[in-house]
């Protein structure tokens, strides 16, 4: 009944519980009249949405909700800090990313580790994939590392579902693809002159930078990488800083990564990290396996041993130089395989 309400005066009669409706009706209503033309109404069906839990807002939100009812429940929901309410959204397919970037800027890492993790919204954002990347590196370091992580586990078909233009980007690269021996691609750079500034190469530029002024120096990192091609990042991570490094190993093309490794001021340290990833490719594990200066450390050699994504046969033959300690911490993880776990044990008992 109250769907019949045109004018002003009809709609806040709704809100004003002067027509006989359910209480469920008459919050679809509230969330309707959240997106008027009206501000007397979408004003008032505001302060009565105030009213309802999450929960209730959440189980009313109707499948063909109108795109500016769904725009105030964005604000909404970013109000309440209330991430299961975007997934709503999200699956109504009026929620855009535009709207999450401008009105649900929350510092929360809670509310937008719920977000990252789900996988539609990964690729909800995707046509905004730098500015939400620029986003959650301001935010915290906690979330661009996660954001990061989750963009590496889509496929191709995804990105061409979810972004073909992000797709169309890759192919006009001015960048060369040819195959070498094995499954990896070699990146044949042009010759074209790279000059990057001093802060991107220097590990000295991040000295006695406050905190302030190094989240600020980080915000225009992310953002110089937005507008560099792959070329430029493929020859900025053979001489980048550890910043630099921090950034483009994590980056989804493998071409990145493995420049990054090949940085001569990469240590041993970093190389460890990486080489523990249980996220990272499986082709970045496994040339770091076979490539002896960088896995010639024990602590490179252990990281690559405790890696689910090791493959078995290198784990294995690793197992022979593994310390007493750490074989039998090996031999009880739960995130090893069998095989590995019991060769492991072997050598202890």
């Amino acid at each position: 009944m109250w769907k019949l309400a045109k004018s002003t005066p009809q709609k806040l009669a709704v809100l004003d519980g002067l027509l006989p409706i359910t209480a469920d009706e008459f919050l679809k209503a509230v969330i309707a009249f959240c997106g008027d033309d009206d501000e007397a109404v979408w004003h008032k069906a505001s302060d009565k949405l105030r009213n309802y839990s999450n929960v209730e807002v959440r189980k009313n939100v109707p499948a063909d909700i109108s795109e500016k009812s769904a725009m105030a429940l964005t604000r909404f929901a970013g109000d309440r800090k209330d991430a299961s309410l975007i997934i709503t959204l999200l699956n109504t397919g009026k929620l855009q990313p535009d709207w999450i970037l401008t009105y649900v800027s929350l510092a929360d890492e809670e509310f937008w580790k719920t977000l990252i993790t789900h996988k539609d919204f990964i690729l909800f954002s995707l046509p905004k994939k730098e500015e939400f990347s620029t986003f959650f590196s301001s935010t915290s370091a906690v979330l661009i590392d996660l954001y990061s992580e989750q963009l590496r586990y889509l496929t191709e078909n995804d990105v061409r579902q979810a972004a073909p233009e992000l797709v169309e980007e890759e192919k006009q690269e001015e960048v060369v693809i040819s195959p070498f021996e094995g499954d990896e691609d070699v990146v044949i750079l042009g010759n074209e002159n790279f000059d990057f500034p001093d802060f991107l190469l220097s590990d000295e530029a991040f000295e006695g930078l406050s905190a302030d002024d190094m989240m600020e120096r980080r915000k225009t990192i992310v953002q110089m990488l937005k507008d560099m091609t792959i070329g430029q990042k493929i020859k900025l991570a053979t001489m980048g800083n550890l910043e630099i490094r921090k950034i483009l190993i994590k980056d989804p093309r493998k071409q990145i990564a493995l420049a990054v490794l090949g940085n001569p001021r990469i240590t041993e340290k970093e190389v460890a990290s990486v080489a523990s990833e249980a996220a990272m490719p499986l082709e970045i594990i496994s040339y770091i396996a076979n490539t002896k200066n960088l896995s010639k450390s024990y602590q490179v050699k252990l990281a690559l041993v405790t890696n689910p994504k090791t493959p078995v046969k290198t784990a294995l033959a690793l197992l022979d130089v593994i310390r007493m300690n750490d074989l039998k911490k090996i031999a009880k993880s739960r995130n090893i395989p069998n095989v590995i776990k019991m060769k492991a044990l072997k050598k202890v008992i």
